[in-house]
């Protein structure tokens, strides 16, 4: 069922999370190996040189992580204190989603779920806002797919519209099911 004049917003994106998720952070290490590797192969060897410039690349996209990682959780925070988190959701009997996973965000209210989706990955959100009531806990929480979800956790959901699964973080399955269950459904 799709909400009327709904439109989850979540926290805005800052430039460096926006552009570690464009893969801005491969251009450092590809810049490094084009500028560095030559002239290293000429004084240490082409071995040498190569273990140098791999391991100077996976540092730059370690420190890259490092500083984009405190941006994100910051983020985060501030869309669970809405009631927002990230998640990857498909329902298993309906075909608006055909069975395949749509990443985007949830909000918990009582009572309900309200999913809007996001293209891709990091894009924005599209589409409309689907309200699902009526949840209820189905197993306990499993790990998620790698693919879905990599270090999530998933939770099967029965709702007026049938089963969802719902991939999420281990936080935000926490407020996940902490709202469901202050909530008495």
């Amino acid at each position: 069922m799709a909400g009327h004049g709904r439109d989850l917003t979540p926290a805005p994106r800052g430039w460096l999370e926006k552009a570690f998720d464009a893969n801005i952070g491969f251009i450092l290490p590809a810049f490094i190996f084009l500028a560095a590797f030559s002239p290293l192969r000429e004084a240490l060897g082409y071995l040498s040189a190569f273990a140098i410039v791999v391991l100077s690349g996976i540092a730059s996209l370690l420190v890259l992580r490092q500083l984009v990682a405190p941006v994100r959780k910051r983020r985060s925070a501030l869309d669970a204190e809405k009631g927002f988190f990230e998640c990857a959701l498909r329902e298993k009997e309906s075909t608006s989603y055909k069975g395949k996973w749509a990443m985007g965000y949830v909000k918990a209210e009582p009572g309900q779920l309200v999913f809007q989706a996001k293209t891709g990955m990091t894009g924005p959100l599209f589409g409309p806002v689907d309200t699902y009531s009526g949840i209820q806990e189905i197993g306990h929480p499993i790990k998620a797919p790698w693919s879905v979800l990599p270090r999530g956790r998933l939770i099967t959901l029965g709702t007026d519209q049938g089963t969802v699964e719902l991939a999420t973080t281990t936080s935000g399955l926490g407020l996940l099911t902490k709202k469901i269950r202050a909530d008495g459904t």
